[in-house]
């Protein structure tokens, strides 16, 4: 009997989120409060509803099929096994078509979860700085499907071809792009770091 109304309880929810147009992205405490087929993935006590992208429900309590950041059978997880992010350094350096940007510091260093303050510089391809330019900063999670509601604010720090970027707010653990969308002039670029934050 109360195995049936589990059963019961854990469809009707299900059917509940299916009806109510849910999507990635929602807020969740379990699986149930997502559309069928995706996942309540928490972080730090915060889950939303995502695509199953290879761990489980639950996974922020230390890894139950292993410990922390290694799985049963030795292979490594989470920013451990991550080959996608860059290694933070300062002069960590993408270029586009026409601008390239580069790390001047980082505060913390390297980037963690939660704010991060950031001063990048950019110049052509010729190396010499280029300043008023119009910089749009936005976090994502490609994994997830979401990035953050804090804006990074761009301002120049004095020093020609210098920005600060504040803050860049990577609220949960796992791996982040950060794309900078530059305007000079008539001209457009961007260029993308990657980071994995723990």
């Amino acid at each position: 009997m109360l195995a049936a109304s589990l059963l019961f309880g854990s469809l009707a929810g299900i059917m509940f989120a299916c009806d109510s147009g849910d999507a990635v992205g929602k807020p969740c405490e379990t699986a149930e409060d997502c559309d069928q087929g995706l996942i309540c993935d928490v972080h730090d006590g915060q889950g939303t509803c995502q695509e199953d992208h290879g761990h489980e429900d639950g996974h922020e309590d230390g890894h139950e099929e292993g410990h922390e950041g290694e799985h049963e059978d030795g292979e490594e997880e989470g920013c451990a096994a991550e080959t996608r992010a860059d290694t933070y350094a300062v002069g960590l350096s993408k270029s586009g078509s026409f601008v390239t940007a580069s790390f001047v510091s980082a505060d913390p260093a390297p980037p963690v979860k939660g704010d991060n303050s950031w001063v990048l510089s950019f110049s052509d391809a010729d190396g010499e700085p280029l300043d008023g330019l119009e910089i749009v900063v936005t976090p994502m999670m490609p994994d997830h499907g979401h990035g953050t509601a804090i804006v990074a604010e761009v301002s120049p720090t004095g020093t020609p071809g210098e920005y600060d970027v504040a803050p860049v707010n990577l609220h949960m653990t796992g791996y982040w792009e950060i794309a900078f969308d530059v305007t000079a002039a008539d001209q457009q670029d961007s260029v993308m770091f990657g980071f994995c934050v723990e």
